[in-house]
């Protein structure tokens, strides 16, 4: 029933119009009717209501999509399991991610992979939460390191780690010298009344829209405590190299420890109880076949974020 020649429903579907399809397949308008009018017999309904304009698919049409759709990822995970199977892995994986985190991790396990598969290339797309969201929805990356909550029904997100949210602050800020730590602690907690002695210095945090900025704010509200950001910024490196400089305190990922350009002159705290944290996860569009080479690299994140390398596994 479904046509192996589906170019041509695609483009009707894609144009919205018989006539503009038809100028962009280089052929007649009368041989793509011709072909629609063939397709609708051989599958026993009408694809496209005539009475709207642009051109609107009916409810048969937007299953033959759907089928479309479905016969386009079967074919590609076809061809790429056969190239494996005949022949060493190769081919392009493209990753989303977000700048900060591509500096700590690629280093980790891109000279390591490309020895096990020197055949296999790696794009790197960095942005926003949100561009990586929409890399996703449009198609243009195999999948993205993402945070949780999933609000959109269109990405599947798979669990890989909890990160905690850590507070930094400089270590010449005179409210530390009222503050007890184990030195021996890389990372120590605070206690709220220690935390909140912090409550009239200035932060520096993440723009509105950076889900970062969310938590955190949540964290701040919970405290009540009331601060005009000093400076907002959209990169966590930033944040932190104001803080080392003497401006304010911020909030960052855990990861971020494992940054060569850290400045040397912060102090990392855990905050709040539990501790401030986020759900890490892999993301894909739902539905989408993940080639073969996209599964190795994925795994590769996987097995570096388990043995602990990037974060310290937590459980909630």
């Amino acid at each position: 029933m479904i046509e192996h020649s589906y170019e041509y429903f695609l483009a009707i579907a894609e144009e919205k119009s018989i006539s503009k399809a038809a100028a962009r397949l280089y052929i007649s308008q009368p041989s793509l009717t011709k072909y629609l009018k063939k397709l609708e017999e051989n599958v026993g309904a009408t694809l496209f209501s005539r009475e709207s304009h642009p051109l609107k698919l009916t409810p048969a049409g937007e299953l033959y999509m759907e089928y479309v759709k479905d016969v386009i990822r079967i074919t590609k995970k076809f061809e790429q399991d056969i190239l494996y199977i005949s022949s060493s892995i190769s081919g392009k994986v493209t990753i989303g991610i977000t700048l900060w985190r591509s500096s700590i991790l690629m280093p980790l396990i891109f000279p390591d992979f490309m020895k096990k598969y020197p055949n296999v290339s790696i794009e790197l797309k960095e942005g926003s939460q949100q561009y990586l969201l929409s890399l996703l929805e449009q198609g243009k990356a195999d999948f993205c390191m993402m945070q949780l909550p999933n609000t959109q029904s269109s990405v599947t997100f798979e669990h890989l780690a909890y990160e905690h949210i850590l507070f930094a602050v400089n270590k010449n800020n005179p409210i530390l010298e009222g503050i007890n730590h184990d030195l021996d602690d890389e990372v120590p907690t605070l206690t709220q009344e220690e935390f909140l002695l912090f409550k009239k210095e200035p932060f520096v945090l993440m723009k509105e829209e950076n889900q970062l900025r969310q938590l955190t704010q949540n964290l701040l509200n919970k405290y009540e405590i009331v601060s005009s950001p000093v400076l907002e910024t959209s990169n966590v490196v930033t944040a932190l190299n104001l803080v080392s400089s003497g401006v304010g305190v911020t909030f960052v990922p855990e990861a971020i420890l494992k940054y060569k350009e850290r400045p040397g002159s912060l102090s990392f705290f855990r905050v709040d109880d539990p501790p401030l944290a986020w759900e890490l996860g892999i993301a894909h569009k739902t539905r989408s076949i993940i080639s073969r080479q996209a599964q190795l690299l994925a795994e590769a994140i996987r097995t570096v974020y388990i043995s602990g390398k990037i974060v310290n596994q937590i459980q909630y």
